[in-house]
């Protein structure tokens, strides 16, 4: 039961932080780990309207601004 409450926890953490995120990298962070099925990267460029070169440097900058969010109280 304990660890199901911690995993509860994190899991909150997350998607809160996940929610305070501007709206463009929310929808990135969204497209790219919280789907059922992972999107193709072509597939997340399409609908972001970016370059598929263009997603790790993205990935990189919405993770660091997430790790920030979790960092903070």
């Amino acid at each position: 039961p304990d660890e199901l409450i911690d995993e509860l926890q994190q899991h909150h953490r997350l998607r809160h932080a996940v929610d305070r995120l501007d709206a463009r990298s929310r929808q990135f962070v969204e497209l790219l780990f919280l789907q059922d099925e992972p999107l193709p990267y072509s597939e997340i460029a399409a609908r972001l309207g970016i370059a598929e070169g263009s997603i790790g440097p993205t990935r990189a900058r919405c993770l660091a601004k997430l790790r920030t969010l979790l960092e903070s109280p």
